[in-house]
């Protein structure tokens, strides 16, 4: 099948567009959004859109605006002559045309049927899933915009044309096992098997299919297995129920026997439970009386213990009191000195003070005076530096003067015009090379050069075609060098000449000589200009002008100088200042020794200040500590004092304390006898015992009735159990259950069979479609040769029931990759290759051509690479494939050798 032409007509932004294809190589271009992919749709749909197909897939074909209904009208060769196809898609209106090469026309769904014959697929159905499905229709020959990189085999069988791939592979393997026979047997063998299983999955094993004998045996074996069990557990309910009658029995035996020894048990128990509740009602009433006596003899031991403590504490404080006196009056006595020692030492130090003071002012005067001094030296510096300036300003000035007169030459320019004059010079020797010369030595005749008169002796030069003439008979033309190379060394000089002197003219100088000297002038006169304005500083004049008045208005705003100052010169104003200097440094001194006398004197009182402070700190201390002791003594003695107050005395708290000991052993012997006796009957254990009495005897009357039950279940299944005889039964169930365990047994050596043959033959088929996989990587690696230096290794392999599987590469020794791990500019090229050579293996089957559409599919390689896509698209296109390229890369395009371009406007 060949495309020869496409029309298409209100296609979204196309109005009225045609393409005429070439028979082997088209390239498309066009800029971003001029149509290339709606003209690749339009073409694709024309072939596998059924027209009243309506929708969002109608509505995104409309032009905007909506004027007429889409349509197309493709042109294509099939079945050995040319036909033209048309559709107006229109939803429920829409119409199909198919004419052939004679004329003859067929419409609606007779022309859907021819389409479908002649292109190998039908139209996709009219459902939801139209669209998907309309994608993958030549999928592995229509590769669409940001498709290139997917692997066309992971298409479905259907959407990449698998039946007849391996149809035309098998055909050129020329494999002899595919006879009608074979085919026969096979599906037979397939038919058989598929009766008995169901096909599985990828993840799935195939199970044996529900209905079939196989299935069927199954169940009747399960069926007589559960019967034959069911009787099996009646037989071991029966024995069960005998064995659980004995039970019952032996148990209500045993529980006759332990009864009336927990009921002896009990009665003791009773006893024992009552005499340790009057123990315990005993013990109850004592012990309130023994913590009450507890409390009183805790009270009276704290008052007696705090009463010796607080006399103890009187005693020490009165004790204490004598000594911290006596240092409170020497501490006193003291103080007065201390007071007089700090007044005389404050007189002293604001004294000194005062004289720091007009230390200091005298200093302050001298250095004011020095201050002044410098700023009028600083002046007179100021003053010689803008005098300097005003000099280099003037030197600037006459600098530019001179300069004005000369060519702005640099250095370059000085040796492009001696090139140029060396240039002239090897041009002028070339032609005086080619030039013939001629010497008068005698003439007997005149001899003349183009109707110029020679005398004897002299010479001329000819560099160009000249006519000789020897008297009046003879004339000769002459041609130096071989005519044309001299000629040519002429004008190269003209040419020469012609570049000097008008880069001397651009100069306005006579020779490069008086150019260089030109250019050397220029450059030390600007170099001297670059020097002096160094030393002038930019913006420096303007600086110094600005500190010059600020220093005159600071002179004025000061107080004039003395008469002896205002009139000196440098070096008189220099000595002056050394003289301030030497005065100032004296001044400064008599300040500093001032100001160290009076540090020392501040020193002295700030320690006279912290001694005083300090002797007040501490009588202030000593008092506070006695105020303390004085009003410890006198808590200790209220509280000695409210002891004696409660108890009446000492001797009557003793004699109090004595009684409460007394007491308190009394009730401590008496609960003691109690709690012995309690001990001895164990009334800790008491309770728990008689809960385990009572929960044992609850337990017997439970067991008791359990095992009455029991044994009345018993008795009625074996009452039951004896109308049935099922030991016959459980033979005859046993017979049933071997017959249906021999049919299962057969069937499933039959399935098995069939499985083994199966997978016999699947086997065998796979080995030998390994066989036509090789054409397949054979020819993917030619493509790809002439896009890698290195032709990577292509390998492939298929199974009959999942196909081609399993597409890698490897460049060299290097690890071998999946098609899904390459990088996208390496799967576009890969891809590209196995779709060309998918569909020159298939053309052979679409009158040995078709084609293959590439819509801006290579928008991830870089340009080397493309170039080498190219050259396989190439190769393609002599092998019989029509090869359409549609890019909006126009610049590359042109390159490819062979390609018929056509240009789309937007």
């Amino acid at each position: 099948m060949r495309l020869r032409s496409v029309r298409i007509r209100h296609y979204r932004l196309h109005r009225d567009c045609a393409v005429v294809f070439d028979p082997r190589f088209t390239v498309i271009t066009g800029r971003n959004q001029s149509g290339k992919s709606t003209l690749a749709e339009a073409m694709h749909r024309v072939l596998f859109l059924p027209v009243k197909t309506g929708g969002e897939l109608l509505k995104g074909m409309h032009s905007d605006p909506f004027v007429a209904p889409p349509e197309v009208e493709l042109s294509f060769e099939a079945g050995g002559q040319p036909w033209v196809l048309s559709k107006r898609f229109a939803g429920s209106r829409g119409s199909t045309t198919l004419q052939d090469s004679s004329g003859r026309s067929l419409q609606g769904e007779e022309a859907e049927e021819r389409l479908a014959q002649l292109i190998g697929t039908a139209a996709v159905a009219r459902t939801r899933g139209a669209a998907d499905q309309l994608k993958e229709r030549w999928g592995h020959l229509w590769v669409w915009q940001g498709s290139a990189g997917n692997n066309p085999l992971a298409l479905s069988a259907h959407g990449y044309d698998h039946d007849r791939l391996v149809e035309r592979l098998q055909a050129g393997a020329a494999l002899g096992v595919q006879s009608p026979l074979d085919l026969a047997v096979i599906d037979d063998i397939q038919q058989r098997w598929s009766r008995v299983y169901t096909a599985g999955g990828a993840n799935r094993a195939p199970q044996v299919k529900k209905g079939s004998d196989l299935q069927l045996a199954q169940a009747a074996v399960a069926a007589a297995g559960h019967a034959l069990q069911s009787i099996r557990d009646g037989m071991a309910q029966q024995a069960e129920a005998e064995q659980t009658f004995q039970a019952a029995e032996g148990q209500l035996q045993a529980i006759s026997q332990e009864r009336p020894q927990l009921l002896l048990q009990r009665q003791a128990l009773e006893q024992q439970l009552g005499r340790s509740r009057e123990l315990e009602a005993a013990l109850a009433a004592e012990q309130p009386q023994l913590q009450q006596a507890e409390q009183q003899r805790q009270l009276l031991e704290h008052d007696s213990r705090q009463l010796d403590q607080l006399q103890q504490q009187v005693m020490a404080l009165q004790t204490a009191q004598v000594p911290d006196q006596q240092h409170l009056d020497l501490l006193r006595q003291r103080l007065p000195e201390l007071e007089a020692a700090r007044t005389h030492a404050e007189k002293e130090l604001k004294s000194r003070r005062e004289a720091y003071k007009a230390a200091m002012a005298a200093a302050n005067a001298i250095e004011h005076q020095q201050k002044r001094l410098r700023q009028l030296q600083e002046l007179q510096r100021l003053q010689d530096q803008l005098d300097a300036q005003a000099r280099l300003q003037s030197r600037c000035t006459e600098l530019e003067r001179e300069l004005t007169p000369l060519p702005a030459l640099t250095a370059k320019d000085v040796e492009t015009l001696r090139r140029l004059e060396t240039a002239v010079r090897e041009a002028r020797v070339r032609a005086e090379a080619h030039a013939a010369g001629i010497d008068v030595i005698r003439a007997a005749c005149p001899v003349r050069i183009d109707g110029v008169e020679l005398v004897a002796g002299s010479r001329h030069l000819l560099s160009a075609p000249a006519s000789l003439q020897v008297g009046d008979d003879v004339e000769l033309r002459l041609i130096p060098g071989d005519g044309t190379s001299a000629v040519e060394a002429r004008a190269l000089l003209q040419a020469a000449e012609r570049r000097y002197q008008a880069e001397l003219s651009r100069w306005t100088v006579a020779s490069v000589d008086e150019a260089a000297t030109a250019e050397r002038r220029r450059s030390d006169l600007l170099a001297e200009r670059q020097r002096l304005l160094q030393q002038r500083g930019e913006g420096l004049e303007g600086s110094v002008h600005e500190r010059l008045q600020q220093l005159k208005a600071g002179l004025e705003a000061q107080p004039q100088p003395e008469p002896a100052d205002a009139d000196l010169d440098g070096d008189a104003l220099e000595r002056r200042l050394r003289e301030l200097e030497q005065t100032l440094d004296q001044a400064r001194k008599h300040r500093d020794g001032l100001e160290d006398r009076g540090r020392q004197q501040r020193a002295l009182v700030d320690r006279c200040s912290a001694e005083l402070d300090a002797q007040t700190r501490s009588i202030a201390g000593q008092e506070l500590a006695l105020r303390d002791r004085d009003n410890q003594l006198l808590a200790a003695r209220t509280r000695v004092n409210a002891l004696l107050e409660r108890h009446g005395s000492a001797e009557a708290l003793s004699a109090s304390l004595v009684a409460i000991l007394q007491r308190c052993s009394e009730l401590h012997t008496r609960l003691a006898s109690v709690q012995a006796e309690l001990k001895t009957l164990g009334a800790d254990t008491l309770p728990a015992r008689d809960n385990a009495l009572k929960a044992r005897m609850a337990t017997l009357d439970a067991q008791e009735r359990d095992a009455r039950d029991a044994r009345i279940r018993a008795q009625s299944c074996l009452q039951g159990d004896g109308q049935v005889d099922l030991q016959a039964e459980l033979e005859q169930k046993q017979a049933e259950l071997e017959s249906r365990q021999e049919d299962q047994d057969r069937l499933e050596k039959e399935a098995a069979m069939l499985s083994l043959l199966r997978r016999l033959l699947d086997e065998e088929q796979n080995a030998m479609a390994m066989q036509y996989t090789a054409p397949l990587t054979d020819r993917i690696g030619r493509y790809l040769a002439q896009v890698f230096p290195q032709t990577p290794q292509v390998s492939l392999s298929y199974d009959a029931r999942c196909g081609f599987q399993e597409l890698q590469w490897r460049q060299g020794h290097g690890a071998i990759f999946g098609f899904d791990v390459l990088s996208t500019g390496a799967r576009e090229q890969f891809a590209a290759a196995l779709r060309v050579t998918m569909a020159e293996v298939l053309a052979e089957a679409y009158d040995g051509t078709l084609p293959v559409l590439f819509d801006d599919a290579f928008a991830n390689s870089d340009p080397e690479r493309q170039a080498g896509v190219h050259r396989m698209l190439q190769q393609a296109a002599e092998q019989g494939l029509q090869v359409i390229l549609l890019t909006c890369d126009s610049e590359r395009s042109r390159g490819i050798e062979g390609a018929e371009c056509v240009s789309l406007v937007s």
